[in-house]
């Protein structure tokens, strides 16, 4: 047998081995007990990387869709929410990605690389921070973009969808907003107010999240098949009851419209010509337009 016809049945034979252990692995589950499989999550948020695994003991709420990648620290209370990447891949020890107590990261943010969050401080939605540094109190719009080297200092603001350059400084208590960004104000008094209770509101949905979460895992953990059945014979009850049984009366000048006029044995006849001569070739057919209608 020559060796190309042995190295191209390894991946079948790998295969088979997989599927019969998974195969063997839902008999085993069910000689053990009479429990439904039910997957709660397929989500990792958490994973390690180099054998460096985020420190996240103190958080108070990781979504299950979020990425948690590498050398990453959580403070005490820091909320991420769902689909937010944290991934930083360098392993020395002085690159770290640091969110500092209380700080909410709201959905779809990316944080990549040495990216410091104070304490207190809002990342918005779809925001996106490349190895900067952010000061404590501080409010980062939805989408706004900060690039490698910028340092945003205590109590300041970057508005909705500003793009703050490479290497640029924002001093204390200064809004910026634009692209590229520039100030355009200074922060108000009221302003660590507000940011005090939209901090706590994401905090309290956070606290409410995990809840619900735990609350889902600790139901499914006891479905079975029986329980199964009844949810799919309830289901097709319903299915049941949306068919409509009763006879529908359609006006005689109506039923023409719902019978096609035209048989078409060819569809391509029945179809939209795109022009009726070729410009350019006019020896050419005509050709149709196959997203058109009839």
């Amino acid at each position: 047998m020559p060796p190309t016809v042995v190295y191209g049945a390894v991946p079948y034979l790998a295969y088979l081995i997989k599927d019969v252990g998974a195969r063997l692995a839902i008999m085993g589950h069910y000689l053990q007990t009479s429990r439904h499989m039910y997957p709660v999550t397929r989500h990792q948020n958490i994973r390690a990387y180099r054998g460096l695994l985020p420190w996240t003991q103190d958080c108070g709420f990781i979504a299950p869709s979020a990425f948690v990648c590498g050398n990453v620290e959580l403070g005490h209370d820091v909320c991420i929410f769902y689909h937010t990447v944290l991934r930083q891949y360098h392993t020395a020890a002085d690159a770290v990605l640091v969110i500092m107590d209380g700080s909410v990261v709201m959905d779809r943010a990316t944080l990549i690389g040495t990216v410091r969050v104070g304490a207190g401080s809002f990342i918005g939605i779809g925001a996106s921070l490349d190895c900067c540094t952010v000061g404590d109190h501080t409010f980062i719009g939805h989408g706004a973009t900060i690039a490698l080297g910028a340092n945003i200092e205590n109590n300041a603001i970057v508005a909705p969808g500003a793009c703050v350059p490479k290497d640029t400084i924002i001093h204390t208590g200064e809004v910026w907003a634009g692209n590229p960004a520039r100030k355009v104000a200074d922060v108000d008094s009221d302003y660590g107010i507000h940011l005090q209770h939209m901090l706590q509101r994401c905090r309290e949905n956070g606290r409410a999240h995990v809840e619900a979460l735990h609350t889902h895992m600790h139901r499914t953990e006891e479905l079975d098949a029986e329980w199964l059945h009844h949810a799919l014979a309830e289901m097709e009850k319903q299915q049941q009851q949306m068919i409509l049984k009763t006879p529908v009366d359609i006006p005689l000048e109506a039923k023409r419209f719902l019978e096609p006029r035209v048989h078409m044995r060819r569809p391509e006849m029945h179809m939209r010509m795109s022009y009726p001569v070729n410009r350019v070739a006019p020896w050419m057919p005509k050709v149709a337009d196959q997203t058109a209608n009839a």
